[in-house]
């Protein structure tokens, strides 16, 4: 698992932010922070490493965990019994079973986008992630700079460890799911999420165009 800041300014308020399979920090970059410090977890090839949040949170105010995609299932993994630390817990488009027919992605789409896993698959799922054509252009423009190969060995990686856990245990309190979202089906998404707090927003799987800052959009909910 790789770490980075994406903002450290010194501010009283930190966030946690579990991204999604495949990523880095470049699609990211446009999301200014006027209050936050912003930690980045990604590449969950090896989830053995956790970070030592404990001392990671020291001298913060308040602590949000923020977890979208596949860091949803990785922030619970990482942090389950140790929801105490955050102020916040927020999971946006994902759930706690990512690979399942009933309630995350289906399973025989995952196994086709790991088989053969090339560009061209890349870019198909990252057409389905965006879908809409500006969307597209946003991301593309901010595309992660990782290879295909990790990329592969990390959707490799995640087949053999991702499990299943009821929404019952969950670390999140409170849930957005994209309206459209073609990834993790939205109405997967909302089956899962029933008895949580859950607030939809029009987007797709792919919504952080949507906001200008993290601050912004610790405030949809």
């Amino acid at each position: 698992m790789e770490t980075t800041w994406l903002h450290k300014n010194g501010h009283k308020k930190l966030i946690v932010f579990c991204n999604g399979w495949g990523m880095d920090a470049c699609p990211f970059r446009s999301l200014i922070s006027v209050e936050f410090d912003v930690y980045m977890l990604f590449d969950y090839r090896q989830l053995t490493h956790i970070p030592a949040i404990e001392t990671l949170v020291e001298g913060y105010e308040q602590v949000h965990l923020v977890s979208w995609s596949m860091g949803v299932w990785a922030g619970q993994r990482l942090f389950a019994g140790k929801h105490d630390l955050f102020d916040r817990t927020l999971a946006i488009n994902g759930t706690l079973c990512p690979i399942d027919d009933g309630f995350g992605i289906p399973e025989k789409v995952f196994n086709a986008t790991l088989t053969g896993f090339n560009e061209a698959s890349r870019l198909k799922f990252y057409k389905r992630m965006c879908r809409q054509k500006d969307t597209l252009n946003f991301f593309l423009l901010r595309q992660p700079q990782r290879s295909v190969k990790d990329q592969g060995e990390e959707l490799a990686a995640l087949q053999k460890t991702v499990d299943c856990s009821p929404a019952s245990v969950s670390i999140y309190d409170e849930i957005i799911v994209s309206e459209s979202d073609f990834i993790i089906p939205t109405a997967n998404q909302l089956k899962y999420w029933q008895e949580k707090q859950v607030t939809q927003v029009a987007g797709f799987h792919f919504l952080f165009n949507l906001w200008l800052s993290w601050d912004q959009l610790l405030n949809v909910c």
